[in-house]
C-alpha cells in the first residue's frame, strides 16, 4: 500500500488511546494502542500476533462508556502496524464512535508528500 498517495474515504483522527481486542474462542484480552481512529476502523500501532482477515472484537473505554464492535484485520504494515475494519457496528455504538472521534484532532484527508512544504 502506498501510504503517501493514499486517499481517505472518511476523516481519520489522531487518537493515541489504549484499547483491547478479544480474539474468537479466547478469554484473554490483547491490549493495543490505537494511533488513528475513524468511523470505519482504526490503525493500531503494533499488533504482531494479528493476521490479515482475522476476526476480533474491538473495544475502547471513553469517558465512562465503552465502545465495542466486531472487526477484521484489513492489513498489516512492515513495522507491525495493523489496520482494523469495523463490521456490523450497532447504531448506538456507531453514535458513540462518532462522539469519540469528535474529541480527537482530525488528520488531513490526503497525506502531503515531502518536499511540498511551504518555504
Amino acid at each position: 500500500m502506498d501510504m503517501a498517495n493514499e486517499r481517505r474515504r472518511v476523516p481519520r483522527y489522531s487518537a493515541h488511546v489504549k484499547a483491547s481486542i478479544k480474539l474468537p474462542g479466547e478469554s484473554t484480552l490483547l491490549a493495543v494502542m490505537v494511533e488513528d481512529l475513524c468511523v470505519l476502523g482504526c490503525l493500531l500501532e503494533y499488533g504482531p500476533t494479528l493476521e490479515i482477515h482475522q476476526e476480533c472484537e474491538f473495544s475502547v473505554a471513553w469517558k465512562g462508556r465503552e465502545f465495542q464492535t466486531p472487526a477484521v484485520v484489513a492489513w498489516r504494515g512492515e513495522q507491525g502496524q495493523v489496520g482494523l475494519e469495523f463490521h456490523n457496528t450497532n447504531p448506538s455504538n456507531q453514535q458513540l464512535l462518532r462522539e469519540i472521534c469528535a474529541d480527537f484532532l482530525m488528520k488531513p484527508l490526503v497525506r502531503l508528500s515531502e518536499g511540498h512544504g511551504l518555504s
